[in-house]
C-alpha cells in the first residue's frame, strides 16, 4: 500500500509539471527547385567525398557529366522546433527536421528522412550577468552560415562551410554575456567532426569569442573561433591514439553601412593530423559578400568564395586526387566560386530566393579543371 502510495504522489507531481510547463512548436519549410550545368571538362572531378561529384558543383549532389544538365525539385527540410521551460532556469528543446530523400542536396546527403537537428537542457545560473549551461546535441556555434538554409542570405553553401565546419555537436557548453556587446560559448564535445563521432579517450574543445554593436535591427558583429582535440583518422594500420590531434580556427562577422548595405566576411582553416607518419591533412576557405537592401521588400547580394586543400608538401602533385586523405574536398587544388542572388519579402514570415552561383575547380593535374552553372528558386516559411 506504501508503495502505491508513493508511486501516486511521484505521479502526480510529475503531471503537475508537465502541466506548469510552457510548450512552445515554431518552424519552417523551405522548397524550391534547382538546375545545374556541367562544363565540357566536368567528368574528370568525380573524386569528392561528398556525393558522387565532389565540392565543384556548389552543395547539389548531382555526379559531375560532360555537358550535361540536371534538374530537380527539392524539399530541402521541414522543420519543428518543440521549446518548453520549467520555471524560470530550465529550459528543454528539440529540433525536428524532415526532409525528402530526393532533394539535390548534399547537406541532407540522400541519409534517413528524419534528422534530429539539436536536443538539449538548459539552464540558468545566477554568475555575474547570467550564465547558460546547456547538455546534449546543438548546433555548433561555428560560421557564418547556418543549418537552417532559410536563415541564410543565399540558398547554397560555400566549401568552407560544407567541408570544415562542424554542423552539430554533442557534449555541454556554457554561454556568458560580459556585457551588452561582448559575450562567449565553451563548449565540450565527442568531436569536431559532423559525424559526431570520434575515436578518443578524450573529448574536444570549442571557444567562441564575439561581440555585437549597433541599433536594434542593424546590428554588427564578429565572432572569432577556436578548436582543438585528440582525434585522429581511423584507417586500417593505425594505432596509437589521443596522440594527434583536429585543430579548427574561423573568424567571421558582417558590418552594417548605414540603413542599407551590409557586408560579411569569413575565413577558416582546419588541420588534422594523421597518424603513423602520414601526411596531415589542411584546408583554407573564405569567402566575403555585400548585401544591399533595396527596397522594403527586395534585397541583392553579390559573393565570392573560395577553398583549398593544401598539399603537405607544399607543392602541389600531377594527379588532382587528394594527397591528404580525400575526406574533405576529394581532391587537391582550389575550388572559386562565385554567386548573385536577389531575395524578395512575401510577407513576414515567407520568402523568396533566387540565386545564380559558378563554380571553378582548379586541381592539380594537367586538364581536370572543370565548371559548373547553378541556378536556385528557393522558398521559405517560417512560423
Amino acid at each position: 500500500m506504501k508503495k502505491l502510495i508513493i508511486t501516486g504522489v511521484v505521479a502526480a507531481m510529475a503531471f503537475s509539471s508537465v502541466a506548469q510547463a510552457e510548450l512552445e512548436i515554431s518552424g519552417n519549410i523551405t522548397t524550391g527547385m534547382a538546375y545545374q550545368h556541367d562544363d565540357k571538362d566536368a567528368a574528370n572531378t568525380v573524386a569528392g567525398a561528398i556525393g558522387a561529384g565532389g565540392v565543384t558543383q556548389g552543395d547539389l549532389s548531382w555526379a559531375p557529366t560532360a555537358n550535361a544538365d540536371h534538374f530537380g525539385w527539392f524539399v530541402d527540410q521541414v522543420e519543428l522546433d518543440v521549446e518548453s521551460e520549467f520555471g524560470e532556469n530550465i529550459r528543454a528543446r528539440a529540433d525536428l527536421d524532415f526532409y525528402d530523400l530526393g532533394t539535390p542536396s548534399t547537406v541532407r546527403g540522400g541519409a534517413d528522412a528524419f534528422f534530429l537537428e539539436q536536443a538539449y537542457v538548459t539552464a540558468n545560473i545566477a554568475v555575474g550577468n547570467g550564465m547558460e549551461f546547456l547538455v546534449g546535441k546543438f548546433n555548433a556555434p561555428v560560421g557564418l552560415e547556418s543549418v537552417d538554409r532559410y536563415e541564410n542570405v543565399f540558398s547554397t553553401y560555400t566549401p568552407g562551410w560544407l567541408f570544415l565546419t562542424p554542423k552539430q555537436v554533442m557534449g555541454a557548453k556554457i554561454y556568458y554575456d560580459f556585457n551588452d556587446n561582448w559575450n562567449f560559448d565553451l563548449a565540450v564535445v565527442n568531436s569536431l567532426n559532423n559525424s559526431l563521432t570520434g575515436n578518443s579517450a578524450y573529448p574536444s574543445g570549442l571557444l567562441r569569442v564575439g561581440a555585437n554593436w549597433g541599433d536594434e535591427g542593424r546590428e554588427s558583429f564578429w565572432h572569432m573561433a577556436l578548436g582543438f582535440g585528440p582525434e585522429h583518422n581511423t584507417a586500417a594500420g593505425q594505432t596509437s591514439q589521443n596522440t594527434h590531434f583536429d585543430m579548427l580556427g574561423s573568424t567571421w562577422g558582417n558590418f552594417a553601412f548605414g540603413d542599407y548595405w551590409d557586408l560579411g566576411w569569413e575565413a577558416t582553416y582546419r588541420q588534422t593530423n594523421t597518424l603513423n607518419g602520414g601526411a596531415n591533412q589542411k584546408a583554407l576557405a573564405g569567402q566575403l559578400y555585400v548585401a544591399y537592401q533595396a527596397s522594403d521588400v527586395w534585397s541583392v547580394q553579390a559573393r565570392g568564395a573560395a577553398f583549398w586543400e593544401i598539399n603537405p608538401a607544399g607543392a602541389r602533385g600531377g594527379s588532382g586526387a587528394s594527397t591528404t586523405g580525400g575526406t574533405w574536398s576529394g581532391f587537391e587544388g582550389v575550388t572559386y566560386s562565385g554567386s548573385l542572388a536577389a531575395t524578395y519579402e512575401i510577407t513576414e514570415d515567407a520568402d523568396l530566393l533566387l540565386e545564380y552561383r559558378f563554380d571553378y575547380a582548379s586541381t592539380a593535374g594537367a586538364a581536370l579543371n572543370a565548371d559548373f552553372h547553378t541556378g536556385v528558386a528557393q522558398f521559405a516559411y517560417s512560423f
